[in-house]
């Protein structure tokens, strides 16, 4: 539970006022509460959630070159009994970083910062209150206004942070209504255009010829260049084959269908019974392409 506005120690005001001067925005606190054991613990927050789960008995600022300027922020969790010494884990670097690693090292407290090395940045022993109200001073304009800035500051960012974010989700949902209005007038324009146009340009059921289409599927026209024949010769011997190929094929008759969509398109169904096979043609646009072909059901037998 907190304790009841107990004054912080020396050492854990110099911390305090170490890490604000070094991460004004970051909005560093210290909390002061009476564990279950009965001692008063501190406990460093940093925009009101705690640095470390655990609390600590003092929070030290150690000194760098024997100066009161700071180095690392350490939460010590044990003192000697003399009180020279101490054990504890460093929670922010003297970067100003918050450390990932609860790695307990010693602490030589003759080499920590109190209130007053704090604030007159340099060595000598603890001053009276007056000298600890100039150093809050000189970190804001009254004793409690240090935080409350702090504070506010981080407020401002994270509400223009907020504000940012939502107009540019606001946008996106702007450009995306934009962008399916402007299909569906597409669409709404262009497909009938486009069926009109496709209609006009349907070929005729007379303009399909069976022998010459099949002839081009036996070529191998419809598959991929790599795949077609190379040189005079072989093209001669590849067209010589599939006219072969194809009479044979027919020599027997063949059954065609055709089947008109829409009037966009007509599908030309080609049935050879001697080859066992089915073979689909798609016309559109004033062109007869090749679809596929399938084995018919039954056609062969054991």
């Amino acid at each position: 539970m907190p304790a009841a506005s107990q004054p912080l120690p020396p050492r854990a005001q110099a911390a305090l006022s170490h890490l604000r001067r070094l991460k004004p925005l970051d909005g560093y606190s210290v909390e002061s509460y009476l564990a279950a054991s009965g001692r008063r613990q501190l406990r460093l927050k940093r925009r009101n959630i705690p640095v470390a789960d655990e609390g600590f008995a003092d929070i030290v600022l150690e000194r760098t070159g024997g100066s009161g300027s700071g180095g690392r922020v350490v939460g010590i969790r044990v003192l000697t009994s003399r009180g020279d010494a101490g054990r504890g884990v460093v929670l922010v670097h003297a970067d100003g970083k918050v450390c990932s690693d609860a790695k307990e090292i010693t602490v030589d407290m003759k080499n920590t910062a109190t209130i007053s090395a704090a604030s007159q940045g340099g060595g000598g022993s603890a001053r009276n209150s007056s000298s600890v109200s100039g150093a809050r001073r000189s970190n804001s304009s009254s004793g409690g206004a240090s935080s409350t800035s702090a504070t506010a500051a981080l407020s401002d960012a994270d509400s223009q942070l907020l504000l940012q974010y939502g107009l540019m989700a606001l946008g996106a949902l702007l450009v995306l209504k934009l962008v399916f209005a402007a299909i569906n007038v597409l669409a709404i324009v262009l497909l009938p255009a486009l069926y009109l146009y496709a209609s006009a340009n349907c070929p005729t059921i007379e303009s399909f010829e069976a022998k010459r289409e099949l002839k081009r599927v036996m070529r191998g026209t419809h598959l991929p260049e790599e795949m077609q024949p190379k040189g005079f010769f072989e093209q001669g011997l590849n067209r010589i084959a599939a006219s072969v190929t194809t009479e044979l094929a027919t020599s027997l008759g063949y059954e065609m269908s055709m089947t008109d969509c829409l009037g966009a398109a007509k599908l030309a169904t080609l049935k050879v019974p001697l080859a066992g096979q089915e073979f689909y043609w798609l016309g559109v646009m004033n062109k007869w392409r090749y679809v596929g072909s399938r084995e018919i059901p039954g056609s062969k037998t054991d």
